[in-house]
């Protein structure tokens, strides 16, 4: 009889301990979801609204005329996700900025600039002053995502494939469609809906016309692309290299340094540096790649005279020599020609920048003319007054008032 009272007892107990397990799990741990492209996430930081209107403020005082746009609070997220490098399942980063309020919002993807230093990425560096200002978006309703690029974050073991077309897109793509994954997760109140915008500068500025034009071409059905603005994109990587070859002397020698580097790094041809870059700069080069060198460490072991900087054999037959056959294949499919795009553009380009010069910008507004596209689907803005590395803040503040005017 006691050994009956025993286990009915230690059975009862059983019972209620189940029922009370079963309970939490329904309510607080819901199954996790399998998903195709999101792994995982991490809360960088917090935004509230006041500190968002701070960020804006600070980087242009004459922000303060867009504070009442400013709605929400925000929440930071580094997430990692699936993509694709050379036919090959990697896994990459980037931050994930959700309004905290319940609702749809569209997103808005933001391709950073030229980076070499892993710390800059932006889910390492979330606190910079451009990506403060790009996570503060958020506030305005919008999901903000902010890609490292690969050979950044999550995927610092891969040397950037620096201006490549099919990766960098690619990695883009994967990132838009994870943070939308992300967004159905029950803990996050803002979910993603089809509508995006997308917007970058410098580097960020041809990534995004290179994604523009893959979602016009393949991915209609998928994103409902409602503005792109591109910022002092090297669009053309052809007219670029000659803009910089003919130069006395070019300011940023490491971004054609980076160029060449990234492009022998993924095979794009079979040339050694040697062929482009002059002794003793040839041999540095791949070892300042390393993550740790900044654009400016890297030019200060440089020289800024292409004359002593590039062979004479590359400045005089880099157009035309069958040596050169594969460099100029690599320049030419990763360079950008103008379309009929069908989603409203917006070019912007500093008057003063010598870096990558506003003439490629009137280039490429012309080719997109000639294809089709009329003022009211494509426009130019030059900036007076400001160089590359100043046009950036102007840049990103008119793009946002222009997303703003489309929202409504």
């Amino acid at each position: 009889m006691k050994n009956f009272k025993f286990y009915h007892s230690y059975l009862i107990l059983f019972i209620f301990a189940g029922l009370f397990l079963n309970s939490c799990k329904d309510n607080n741990t819901p199954e996790p979801t399998s998903y195709e492209y999101y792994l995982s996430s991490e809360l960088k930081t917090q935004i509230t609204s006041q500190e968002a209107a701070a960020n804006f403020i600070k980087a242009a005082p004459e922000a303060v005329a867009i504070s009442p746009l400013i709605r929400f609070d925000v929440e930071v997220y580094k997430i990692t996700y699936k993509t694709t490098f050379k036919e090959k399942n990697i896994q990459a980063s980037g931050l994930v900025c959700f309004p905290k309020a319940a609702g749809n919002y569209p997103i808005l993807s933001f391709q950073n600039g030229t980076n070499t230093v892993y710390s800059d990425a932006p889910s390492v560096s979330s606190d910079n002053d451009m990506f403060s200002i790009m996570e503060s978006v958020t506030s305005m309703g919008f999901i903000v995502v902010i890609p490292d690029y690969i050979g950044f974050g999550a995927s610092e073991n891969i040397p950037h494939p620096y201006l490549d077309a099919k990766s960098s897109t690619q990695s883009i793509l994967d990132m838009i469609r994870a943070a939308k994954e992300y967004s159905t997760d029950a803990k996050v109140l803002a979910k993603a809906s089809k509508d995006l915008f997308i917007f970058g500068y410098s580097q960020g500025g041809w990534a995004t016309m290179e994604l523009q034009k893959t979602i016009e071409k393949d991915y209609s059905s998928e994103f409902n692309l409602k503005a792109s603005s591109c910022g002092a994109g090297p669009y053309s990587i052809e007219y670029m290299n000659k803009y910089i070859v003919d130069k006395i002397d070019y300011s940023k020698p490491y971004f054609l340094a980076y160029l060449l580097n990234s492009y022998d790094i993924i095979d794009a041809f079979t040339n050694p540096l040697t062929d482009f870059i002059q002794a003793p700069y040839a041999a540095k080069i791949p070892g300042l790649f390393d993550g740790k060198h900044s654009g400016g460490a890297i030019n200060a072991e440089l020289t800024t005279q292409m004359a002593n900087f590039l062979t004479p054999e590359y400045r005089a037959g880099y157009a035309t020599d069958a040596k050169y056959a594969g460099v100029r294949s690599a320049f030419t499919s990763n360079s950008i020609t103008a379309w009929n795009a069908t989603t409203p553009m917006k070019l912007f380009h500093g008057a003063d920048d010598d870096l990558i010069p506003s003439g490629l910008s009137q280039k490429m507004l012309a080719d997109f003319k000639t294809k089709g596209m009329t003022d009211s689907k494509i426009q130019l803005v030059i900036i007076p007054n400001v160089g590359h590395e100043t046009g950036v803040y102007p840049t990103g503040m008119q793009t946002i008032l222009w997303f703003l005017s489309l929202l409504k």
